[in-house]
C-alpha cells in the first residue's frame, strides 16, 4: 500500500476529499441504480457484476481465472462463480491453459461478444444523452481523471 500524499493546506485538501466521496458516492448510485440498472440484455447471465468480465476478456482476450481474478478485484471463488454462469450461458468458453494444466483460460465466444457490444450499447445510450452538451475537452478530461483514479484505486489495493 502507498503513503497517502497530501496536497493543499490541511482544511483545503479535507474539503476536497469530502467533497470526491460524495461526488463518487452519488456517481455509483446514480449509475447503478437508475442509468445502467437495467440495460444488460435479455441474458440474465450477464449483469453488473459478470459484465466486467466480458470486458476484461473482449479488451483482452484470453485470460487465466487467476489473472481475471486480479484485474477484476475479487476473489478467485467469485471469479470462478461469474465465470461458470457466463460459461453455463454460453458466453465464455473455459479450457485447460496451454502452459498450466492447473489452470484454466477464459476466453469469449462469438455470443459473448455479441452480448458484449448489446451492453454496450445500452451503456452508452444513457451516457451520451447526460453529457451530450458537454464540450468534447470535457468529455476527455473526465474519462482521463477516472482513468487515472481507478488507475490508483488499483496500485492502493495491491
Amino acid at each position: 500500500m502507498q503513503e497517502p500524499r497530501h496536497t493543499g493546506t490541511d482544511g483545503a485538501a479535507e474539503k476536497s476529499l469530502q467533497s470526491l466521496e460524495k461526488q463518487v458516492t452519488l456517481l455509483v448510485r446514480r449509475t447503478m441504480e437508475s442509468v445502467w440498472a437495467h440495460g444488460y440484455g435479455p441474458n440474465d447471465a450477464v449483469d453488473r457484476y459478470t459484465y466486467p468480465v466480458l470486458m476484461l476478456l473482449d479488451d483482452e482476450g484470453a485470460l487465466s481465472l487467476t489473472t481475471l481474478t486480479g484485474k477484476l478485484g475479487v476473489s478467485k471463488p467469485t471469479a470462478s462463480r461469474q465465470v461458470s454462469r457466463l460459461s453455463r450461458a454460453g458466453l465464455v468458453d473455459v479450457s485447460p491453459h496451454e502452459r498450466d494444466p492447473r489452470s484454466v483460460s477464459v476466453t469469449l465466444t462469438p455470443a459473448g461478444m455479441a452480448a458484449r457490444e448489446q451492453v454496450r450499447a445500452a451503456r452508452l445510450a444513457p451516457l451520451r444523452d447526460v453529457i451530450a452538451h458537454w464540450p468534447q475537452s470535457d468529455r476527455e478530461a473526465l474519462a482521463g481523471l477516472l482513468d487515472r483514479f481507478n488507475t490508483d484505486l488499483d496500485l492502493f489495493q495491491h
